[in-house]
């Protein structure tokens, strides 16, 4: 409801029709409604229901529909709260949605239930969050009340913040014997987007907490380890499911004796469906010069190719930074690989480090890596600094960086922001006139805030002492 409107609740077709139904429930403007229309193959779609809570903005979604020549009857504007229209069309009630798209400004936890509900058995859900500062470690007492999820900053916080939102979406989906396949999981500039598939399966809901992690962080190096909530036998004639065993270090970090930190619970299964990103990589390489991002598009894509299953990763420049020295990344990938383990890159981070190789491996090459630059920040690895306490460890992997060419990655991935101050704007204001400003006119207006707040309040603590003395 707003003010007092009654919220409609979308009509349920009268006759099943082989087109897919899609709901944008929170469009604005309707143009990516008006983009699927235009862009999907023609018979594909039956109608796409575009709805907003603001009169105003489902008035601007009418006169767009109008304006690109789309039938009323196809792109139908829809007055409504998205939560209501989502319970109203609960797929158990009827045939729900092919597609359900959430896009709000912040977080869309408040909408997850009733999404996993409207959406059809097997359909697509997608989902983006734009509150990246908590998912990724501001305010975690936020992030736990929105996703049930214990954020942190740590260096791998947006591969992290990624699988905060698809345990909150499993979460939502097993209270009806529903589960989700990620197909595309990202974490992009400022927001995560993640296209799930949403199926009903009382049987693979038995098997989410295998699905699920809590993670040890240190803090005093960047070693972290996973605790699974549960675990899947599978070796007897019917899969039998249990707690899982751990924990899986002990209270002190084995490297620099510091405390460890609890978070989580996040997603510990696949982010990607790598079928799937194939089939994408094959559309963009097919329809050239049809997307203005196609250079970054394929770069990213080609790098959720080949990136690992395994949660979480290092920063190579956290690592550095950690040991007080300098190397090539090449050569610390290629160690890894050399001592028979995996490596890839992450689509979330030019620098990532993501491998199956435990913190011991790491740890240890890192270590034969400052041994090849001994004077390179030997002043600041005193023996009570992290790097200093590992330092003096025995050596138990013995490295060796000859290069391997698997060891480059992909370098067309990472590209420079399109603009200056790239980012989230300014929360949108109805109805009435707003003047948007950009980074660096906001940063103009607020020059000298601080200064004139301290002045101010100066000047009323004189005011006050000279109030205080004339009453004395």
């Amino acid at each position: 409801k707003e003010k007092g409107i009654e919220a409609s609740a979308v009509p349920e077709p009268t006759v099943d029709v082989p087109g897919m139904r899609i709901l944008e429930a929170l469009s604005a403007t309707g143009l990516r409604s008006i983009r699927y229309w235009k862009e999907i193959e023609e018979g594909l779609l039956d109608e796409i229901v575009v709805n907003d809570l603001d009169s105003k903005a489902v008035e601007a979604i009418t006169r767009n529909i109008k304006h690109n020549g789309i039938s009323l009857d196809k792109l139908k504007p829809n007055h409504g709260d998205a939560i209501d229209v989502l319970y109203a069309n609960r797929s158990e009630k009827g045939r729900g949605f092919d597609v359900v798209d959430l896009d709000p400004y912040g977080s869309a936890a408040m909408f997850l239930d009733g999404a996993v509900q409207a959406v059809a058995d097997g359909g697509l859900l997608c989902v983006t969050c734009t509150d990246k500062a908590v998912l990724c470690g501001k305010n975690a007492e936020t992030c736990y009340g929105k996703y049930q999820s214990m954020s942190i900053r740590a260096p791998y916080c947006h591969e992290f913040a990624v699988r905060i939102v698809l345990q909150a979406i499993e979460h939502s989906a097993n209270r009806y014997k529903r589960h989700i396949i990620p197909l595309l999981s990202m974490s992009i500039d400022f927001y995560v987007r993640m296209f799930v598939r949403v199926k009903t399966s009382p049987l693979n809901v038995k098997s989410a907490a295998s699905k699920m992690a809590l993670v040890y962080q240190s803090l005093g190096c960047d070693a972290f380890y996973l605790q699974p909530l549960g675990k899947v036998d599978t070796t007897k004639k019917h899969p039998k499911y249990n707690q899982a065993i751990g924990p899986p270090c002990d209270r002190r970090c084995e490297f620099t004796g510091s405390r460890m930190k609890i978070t989580g619970p996040i997603w510990a299964g696949p982010l990607h469906d790598k079928e799937f990103v194939k089939k994408l990589q094959n559309h963009v390489k097919a329809n050239p010069k049809k997307y203005n991002t196609e250079k970054k598009m394929i770069g990213q894509l080609n790098v959720v190719e080949t990136e690992l299953e395994n949660p979480l990763y290092y920063d190579n420049g956290c690592l550095t930074r950690l040991f007080r020295t300098n190397y090539r990344i090449v050569q610390l990938r290629s160690a890894i690989l050399n001592a028979g383990y995996k490596v890839s890159q992450s689509h979330a981070n030019g620098d990532a480090i993501k491998t199956d190789a435990p913190p011991k491996v790491i740890m240890d090459i890192m270590k034969q890596l400052v041994a090849l630059k001994p004077d390179v920040g030997k002043a600041k690895r005193g023996p009570e600094t992290p790097a200093g306490k590992m330092m003096a460890q025995e050596i138990e992997v013995k490295a060796d960086f000859t290069l391997v060419p698997e060891a480059t990655g992909v370098h067309a991935a990472f590209l420079p922001n399109p603009e200056e101050n790239w980012g989230p704007k300014a929360r949108a204001v109805g109805g009435g006139k707003r003047k948007f400003l950009t980074a660096a006119e906001r940063a103009k207006q607020n020059q000298g805030f601080r200064k004139k707040k301290r002045d101010e309040h100066k000047k009323t603590e004189k005011k006050n002492e000279e109030t205080d003395k004339g009453a004395g």
